[in-house]
């Protein structure tokens, strides 16, 4: 299941590709990431936007979480050559489901939260590939079958690659 939501997310990314890099220069970028929480998105950018999008499918702890982030990068700087560093802030939001084998804790739930991040990128091959990591702080706010549940210990790491066109 997961892997057919994973196939299906790129599909759907690349399929449009074509309607967000319509016109000239480098407008749209596409690519996959893999981070802590333990999982993997599929991420997009569309240059004339200051955000970075991402469908995003994360497990830790016998949760499982389906979502989005859309992230602003307040600051993008060079530090020399195709290496540069950026930070920004963000917000996220998805489902949370959670399945323990005694079935006294599953819940299922709406997670929602900001984001803070700092990251590095060195773009490459002709402005084609940009590979990047990013670290940062992501507070999870989860309202489920079970009540209410903060969760200020998430941090966030990700490394991935998007290709531009």
């Amino acid at each position: 299941m997961i892997k057919r939501l994973l196939v299906l997310m790129m599909v759907l990314a690349i399929g449009t590709s074509g309607v967000f890099a319509a016109g000239s220069g480098k407008s749209f970028a596409v690519g996959a990431q893999t981070g802590y929480p333990l999982g993997g998105a599929l991420t997009f950018k569309v240059e004339q936007l200051p955000c970075v999008f991402a469908a995003n499918f994360y497990s830790r702890y016998g949760k499982s979480d389906i979502g989005v982030t859309a992230d602003w990068w307040i600051g993008n700087y060079p530090i020399t050559g195709p290496w540069g560093w950026y930070y920004g802030v963000g917000v996220f939001g998805g489902v949370e489901i959670y399945n323990d084998n005694d079935n006294s804790k599953d819940y299922f739930g709406a997670v929602f939260g900001p984001r803070i991040f700092i990251g590095t990128n060195v773009v490459l091959l002709d402005d084609f590939l940009e590979i990047f990591l990013q670290g940062g702080w992501g507070p999870t706010f989860c309202i489920s079958n079970t009540g209410f549940a903060p969760d200020f210990a998430r941090p966030i790491v990700e490394l991935g690659f998007r290709f531009w066109f």
